[in-house]
């Protein structure tokens, strides 16, 4: 399980920000999904690399355009996409990676949970040996600026190794990956989301299209 783990860590580490804490579980539950409409379309910053965010139920729904079928399949397709999950495509050095990505308020902040589609691995069998993470960072939208606070990586690793705050998780290599339920980590994020030296300074995107 571990090397699984370490396996989509090394992943996910080349298409996200740099400091993100890594977890087993999402941040979010249905009940506190939102949906900002300004939030799709692609961002990016001073470099070329991108994130598209588009509506994931719209997304699978493009290609059927006869309405009977279409029907058949918002029906199908319903039971196992949430209305409010977009579809986040990161490209990076002009390679794309698909993820799912929610909105969850808790309290008066608003977080965003990132977690991946389809890793796409030619090699079946090798793609069956990961076991995909969550990472979240909380965020700002405004207009066309987007603002990402990810967790202060070092300091998180500092005070979890001194027991100053207890939350369960696993060291793997080099990495801490955070174990404790939704319902526990939500918990964690409201005592500390106002806490400014756990979170990094803001990572900001731009609206391009």
């Amino acid at each position: 399980m571990k090397t699984k783990i370490a396996l989509i860590l090394l992943l996910i580490g080349a298409f996200i920000l740099p400091g993100c804490v890594f977890s087993l579980y999402p941040l979010y539950t249905e009940n506190d999904l939102v949906y900002d409409n300004n939030l799709e379309g692609v961002w990016g910053d001073t470099s070329k690399n991108t994130w598209k965010f588009e509506n994931l139920m719209q997304h699978e729904m493009a290609p059927y355009k006869n309405k009977p079928e279409r029907e058949k399949q918002e029906i199908i397709k319903g039971q196992l996409i949430n209305k409010k999950t977009y579809l986040l495509t990161c490209t990076e050095n002009g390679e794309a990676r698909k993820m799912q990505a929610h909105l969850t308020q808790l309290d008066d902040n608003l977080f965003l949970d990132i977690f991946p589609d389809d890793l796409n691995l030619k090699n079946s069998f090798f793609e069956t040996q990961f076991v995909p993470v969550h990472t979240y960072a909380k965020v700002k939208i405004t207009g066309n600026r987007f603002e990402l606070y990810f967790l202060n990586t070092d300091l998180m690793d500092k005070l979890l190794e001194q027991n100053t705050i207890r939350i369960k998780y696993e060291k793997l290599n080099n990495y801490k990956v955070i174990t404790a339920s939704t319902e526990e980590l939500q918990k964690f994020i409201k005592k500390y989301a106002n806490r400014r030296d756990l979170f990094n300074d803001a990572a900001f995107l731009t609206k391009k299209a």
